[in-house]
């Protein structure tokens, strides 16, 4: 399967300057990219969500919510592993920083996210109400359909290998390969149909330039500026 990438310009060797100096006690993650609407709300704040922005810092148990045409995509501090969460989701992002790592967890309530994880430090897994996906070094994209539509999971590998596993049992998942999970039923996973991916390309294909502000240990505020650019595999 050809899929498009995200080049990143010296980012892994910047977010491990953000990383170390200290901006913010609980950031886990930055907004990269926000189209249409996006919620946020804090997970300290029942209220209803504020619109997100791009450069925000994501604090452990932050909830994003995209509207009918809302788009964001995020990327941890730590490795720069990479989300990309379609219109009509709703997830969490979680993490717990171990030493120079963060432990990251997204949970996705309902809706479409897609994952990639390059040069990982901490465990990365993705969570839904049926199973847990534990992604080392791949892609993947992950479909949480409602409840009041059967509430099952799709899982799409698109590189690297995937563990799916739940209270029933676990199942591995290949590139060009579908699992599927329904509630309170062990992972399945067959060959992936022509046409049945959703597409993430079309959302996200345009040159991206972004500016981050730190302040550093002597209280110096800096402006560090890094780039993504597509290309085709």
């Amino acid at each position: 399967m050809k899929i498009k990438t995200i080049n990143i310009i010296c980012i892994l060797s910047l977010l491990f300057v953000i990383y170390t100096s200290g901006i913010a006690a609980e950031t886990i993650a930055v907004v990269l990219k926000v189209k249409g609407t996006v919620a946020l709300q804090k997970s300290n704040d029942k209220t209803s969500g504020v619109k997100l922005t791009r450069g925000y810092r994501l604090e452990n148990g932050d909830k994003l919510v995209t509207g009918k045409k809302g788009y964001a995509a995020i990327r941890f501090i730590d490795d720069a592993s990479l989300v990309r969460i379609r219109a009509n989701s709703t997830c969490i992002i979680r993490g717990q920083k171990e030493e120079n790592k963060v432990l990251k967890n997204v949970y996705l309530e309902v809706g479409t996210i897609l994952a990639r994880v390059t040069k990982q430090k901490g465990k990365f897994e993705i969570s839904t109400p049926t199973s847990v996906a534990s992604v080392k070094g791949t892609a993947l994209i992950a479909d949480q359909k409602p409840i009041n539509i059967g509430g099952k999971t799709f899982y799409f590998g698109l590189e690297g290998i995937v563990e799916l596993s739940n209270s029933e049992g676990k199942a591995l998942l290949h590139a060009d390969e579908t699992g599927e999970v329904e509630p309170n039923k062990a992972p399945t996973v067959r060959k992936t149909i022509k046409g049945e991916v959703p597409d993430f390309d079309q959302l996200d294909t345009d040159e991206d330039l972004f500016e981050f502000e730190f302040e550093n240990d002597s209280g110096q505020k800096k402006i560090l500026q890094f780039k993504a650019v597509k290309t085709e595999e």
